[in-house]
């Protein structure tokens, strides 16, 4: 029987939520051609037998993968991925966070569009979240800030932390040597590199855990921010670089000065000055083109080059004015304000660089209208 949708469900601990989460997948895709594949890291209170018997159970078509020595969800939705059959992939949790009666809406959201993903949105007008913590909620906002920031892929994009989406497969078939996931976030990995035409959202509310404990914890944390940085190209660090490189530079051009033209560092230090300044700025600019963001170059480098110096005057306002700020108004330590000051004019520096001079891809994002339920 030709199959249209799979979908892929990784595992850890979940028996207690295969009766369920079979029940309404039968329910919802009752006029869908659908397989399950399973895909479970060996589960102590082996849900990847429980699945198996309930899928036996109920006469439905898929597998269970039992993956041993292995764990992470990112790579097991992706070997459920490589082991499905049908033209739409749908992840899924099995904890029913994901309500399986979202799965028609996310499949026909790409049969009726030319995108290659559809997204379960939260933050989609008519998505949600019911029964989140505050603390749930600051941390759910802050990786999707954190996201957005990082990768120009996922900026417009209202949830690309969702962890429920529908994916054409053959998109990840051929991306598939470029895919290597971190952690668990594997929309993040299939939007930065596997170059999808548009993405399409539908709005969805997410659901309580039905049971079973909650896998977000520091070693998740630690991987999402590796994940994010192996996206980006470690472009802050490589920014940082960039501008201590572009600081020596720019003191070498004033000490040059006043050994070549003195006047220039005592009566017109302003001029000078000025000199150095450019001087790295043009230095810092041509090493980014070159290194930090290599890959992000589009238009006219010209233009590029009058962002990046109209990107740098705020931040060396920012630095000038939160350093005097601190000294004069609470009576920080002058070496202490300076710092900080350097840090938030940094941080200026690089938004501003990420956000408008390489500003990347612009990717194609279609929202689908809330239904009724």
């Amino acid at each position: 029987m030709e199959v249209l949708v799979s979908i892929v469900i990784p595992t850890f601990n979940e028996a207690s939520n295969v009766p369920k989460l079979f029940a309404e997948i039968s329910e919802s895709l009752r006029n869908l051609s659908y397989e399950v594949v399973i895909v479970d890291d060996n589960s102590p209170d082996g849900t990847w037998l429980e699945a198996a018997k309930e899928m036996i159970r109920r006469g439905m078509n898929g597998i269970v993968v039992r993956r041993i020595g292995m764990r992470g969800l990112a790579t097991a939705v992706l070997d459920g991925i490589a082991m499905s059959r049908g033209a739409y992939a749908v992840v899924m949790d099995a904890d029913l966070q994901h309500p399986p009666s979202y799965i028609p809406e996310l499949v026909n959201a790409l049969a009726r569009s030319s995108c290659d993903i559809a997204i379960a949105s939260r933050y989609t007008p008519g998505g949600g979240v019911a029964g989140w913590s505050f603390v749930r909620k600051v941390i759910s906002k802050t990786a999707t800030l954190v996201a957005k920031l990082l990768l120009p892929e996922a900026r417009r994009v209202s949830d690309p932390m969702s962890g429920f989406f529908a994916v054409r497969r053959d998109l990840v078939e051929v991306s598939r040597d470029k895919l290597n996931p971190i952690g668990y976030k594997i929309l993040l990995e299939i939007i930065s590199r596997a170059s999808p035409r548009c993405i399409v959202e539908v709005p969805y509310i997410f659901r309580p855990r039905a049971s079973g404990k909650s896998k977000l914890g520091l070693k998740q944390i630690v991987y999402f921010i590796l994940h994010v940085l192996t996206l980006s190209g470690w472009r802050p660090f490589k920014f940082a670089l960039v501008g201590l490189a572009g600081t020596a530079v720019n003191l070498a051009v004033l000490t040059l000065l006043s050994i070549s033209i003195p006047l220039l560092t005592s009566t017109l230090f302003v001029l000078g000055s000025a000199i150095a300044i450019e001087v790295s700025t043009l230095f810092n600019f041509s090493l980014h083109e070159r290194w930090t963001f290599r890959d992000r170059r589009s238009g006219s480098t010209l233009m590029r080059l009058l962002r990046f110096h109209l990107s740098v005057a705020p931040a060396i306002a920012t630095q000038y004015l939160v350093a005097n700020a601190l000294k004069y108004l609470i009576g920080a330590n002058p070496i202490l304000a300076q710092f900080i000051g350097i840090v938030l004019g940094f941080t200026v520096n690089y938004l501003l660089s990420e956000l408008k001079v390489w500003r990347g891809r612009k990717l194609r994002v279609l929202r689908a209208s809330p239904q009724q339920r």
